[in-house]
């Protein structure tokens, strides 16, 4: 049986959407985005629409300003930081004409006077509006408990990780500290919104799935927890000012306190008298988008053009070809290792057999294969990394640890200060957790998550903020959960998987790559659970799987589970498959709850190798590697569906070459 790669299933950013009071009408901010370097001019005309939504979207999503430092932007935009999204019936209807309204704007400029950069962001622009919009039609704000319960924490957590270290471990500003006292005591009303949004779905058919319902009910307790104790500790800990702690004394047991009277309004309204069981009108499956509803948000989200079920095959065989891949390789790692068994599972589970010893020795094996990734970047020259060039990699944060083993949280894009760091959650020196970080599955995740992925991908975009329009970097509906359009994904999550593939390619003085062959073997490995998602996500939201079939797809061919697998823990008496199984149930109640989510890591890469191998076609022997990822991360964190005319343009104009770009439809190449 496999065993489970770390940080396989953790998420980038492990954070939520956004609710609560808006703020008054903020100014505009006096920054003008620009792009590296504009043909011409920007119109006034889109240049004030562009301006007027950045501000309206800052204000309606509080949390997602503060997750992108808007205060960077316009130091007015600080006052957002106390704040949560307002879903109150009235503020949504207005929000509504907001957008619409937008639209209607748009549709009036005449997109051909435009230069080439304004053109891709209008288009950014109309799909944003779109999806706004839709979510609103669709009142996901009455069934997305996951944003609900989320929020308020996410939010506190973005301003504490952006607060500068200061002397004898304190951190933080009075302004900062203020923020987080407000948006504590912000929790109540919020709360009372949102369950009353709940109420008024379960009368009109906006009903969340029984998997998220019951989810809803622990996270409500967990979270009322981390008002009560970790938020006030961390005060303490990190020097906040009396008034600070004062505030919070009285903020934070009414947020832990409104916790517990929203998961007593769920309890009440979803479940049989003593909350054991769920009601029989809720006990049913509702995670299923449906087709119609799926390949809308491809298009409009990730302008990808085909349709589920051709996603679904593509994804099915992609698992059948690293399959393969992983099989002969294992063979020969069993061979040269004197492995009596070469089968793929055992030498898995041989291979992850080398682990730390503690948590220190554990973080200090991510940090020594994040300096080696640094050190080959250089060598090998696909990057041009500054002198100072410095990857964090600390343990996570202790009100963390609960939901992510390894992730990357990025610094604010729009403020200079603030570090992101590459978190791994400790184990309390346990010998079964620490099995979860092999010596040989390290590389690949510090590769995805640290450089060049997750950590490159946001410093080099802050580095180079001025030529990135900001509408390129927000996030519609939240920062991630079931109410979030993922548009980023498929160019941030694309780019840390396509970089895993990039420091395995061989290269001069480099034949075999960065990797061991031990090291290829679980690169290949998070590959094969990117493949799987594609067929995983396409069949259960949109019905060619149900959600046993997609746990039983993803136990047999990513986990190899070879016993029974079934929710009875006691149907499988091998206790490591029962975990795994249990790993693989958590999995894939994460993609029910946001549908187009999982498959944008393994399209964002595609589409990545395929325009970089389509600009190598043009540019022949002049094609730069270093030049190509550098104009990529210039576009900023949208689908590069939107810009790939526009760098297949420059590879022509460097060369010579004339004519338009091909019409290679927009999807996946492997």
């Amino acid at each position: 049986m496999l065993r489970r790669v770390r940080g396989r299933l953790a998420r980038t950013v492990t954070i939520a959407a956004t609710l609560a009071t808006c703020a008054a009408p903020l100014p505009a901010h006096s920054q003008k985005s620009s792009s590296s370097p504009p043909p011409k001019q920007k119109t006034s005309v889109f240049s004030s629409l562009e301006a007027d939504y950045l501000r309206t979207f800052l204000e309606r999503f509080p949390v997602v300003a503060t997750y992108l430092g808007a205060a960077g932007l316009e130091p007015a935009y600080a006052a957002l930081d106390g704040k949560l999204r307002d879903y109150s019936p009235g503020a949504l209807h207005a929000e509504r004409e907001e957008w619409t309204g937008f639209q209607a704007r748009l549709v009036k400029i005449d997109m051909r006077k435009l230069s080439e950069p304004d053109r891709i962001d209008a288009s950014v622009l109309k799909a944003q509006l779109a999806f706004l919009v839709r979510n609103l039609d669709r009142r996901v704000h009455e069934k997305a408990l996951d944003a609900f319960l989320e929020e308020p924490l996410r939010g506190i957590e973005f301003t504490l990780q952006g607060m500068a270290p200061g002397a004898s471990g304190a951190r933080g500003t009075a302004a900062e500290w203020r923020g987080v006292a407000m948006r504590a005591a912000a929790v109540p009303a919020y709360l009372k919104t949102a369950l009353a949004n709940v109420r008024r779905g379960t009368s009109g058919n906006a009903i969340p799935d029984r998997r998220l319902i019951t989810a809803a009910v622990d996270a409500a307790e967990s979270t009322a927890v981390y008002f009560e104790k970790s938020l006030p500790e961390k005060a303490v800990s990190w020097g906040a000012s009396a008034d600070t702690r004062s505030a919070l004394s009285v903020g934070c047991p009414a947020a832990a306190a409104a916790f517990r009277d929203f998961r007593k309004g769920l309890l009440d309204l979803f479940f049989e008298t003593g909350g054991k069981a769920l009601k029989p009108a809720f006990d049913r499956d509702r995670f299923a988008v449906g087709d119609a509803e799926y390949s809308w948000a491809l298009q409009n989200n990730l302008l990808v053009v085909r349709s589920p079920r051709d996603l679904h095959a593509d994804g099915k065989a992609a698992v059948a070809a690293t399959l393969g891949e992983m099989t002969a390789l294992a063979r020969r790692i069993a061979a040269d290792h004197g492995f009596p068994d070469p089968s793929l599972g055992a030498v898995l589970t041989a291979l992850g057999d080398d682990i730390p010893k503690t948590d220190d020795e554990m973080l200090s094996w991510y940090r020594g294969a994040c300096r080696r990734l640094v050190d080959y970047g250089r060598k090998t020259g696909m990057f041009d990394l500054p002198a100072d060039y410095k990857l964090d990699v600390v343990f996570t944060p202790a009100p963390l640890q609960a939901t992510i083993d390894a992730a990357y949280y990025p610094a604010p894009q729009f403020r200079e200060d603030g570090i992101g760091q590459f978190y791994v959650t400790p184990t309390g020196n346990d010998p079964a957790a620490l099995r979860e970080h092999a010596r040989a599955a390290i590389a690949s995740l510090a590769a995805h998550e640290g450089f060049p992925g997750h950590d490159w991908y946001y410093q080099f975009g802050r580095a180079h903020a001025a030529a990135i329009p900001k509408i390129r970097w927000l996030t519609p509906g939240g920062v991630e959960d079931s109410a979030s359009m993922w548009g980023d994904a498929m160019s941030s999550e694309g780019w840390a998987l396509y970089c895993e593939r990039l420091v395995g390619e061989p290269r001069p003085d480099f034949p075999g790559g960065f990797y061991t062959p031990e090291e290829r073997l679980f690169q290949l490995q998070n590959q094969l659970l990117r493949d799987a998602r594609v067929v995983v996500d396409t069949g259960i939201h949109c019905g060619f799987m149900s959600f046993e079939d997609a746990v039983n797809y993803f136990s047999r061919n990513v986990a190899f589970v070879k016993g029974p697998v079934s929710a009875d823990p006691a149907s499988n008496p091998d206790a490591a498959e029962r975990a795994a199984v249990a790993s693989v149930r958590r999995e894939i109640f994460r993609y029910s709850k946001w549908p187009t989510q999982a498959v944008t890591y393994f399209l964002g890469k595609a589409e990545i190798l395929e325009l970089r191998e389509e600009c190598r076609k043009i540019e022949g022997p002049s094609f730069s590697e270093k030049r190509f990822h550098e104009e990529f991360l210039l576009e900023g964190q949208i689908p590069p569906g939107l810009f790939r005319a526009r760098l297949l343009a420059k590879a022509r104009a460097r060369t010579g070459a004339t004519g338009a770009p091909g019409a290679t439809e927009v999807g996946i190449s492997r």
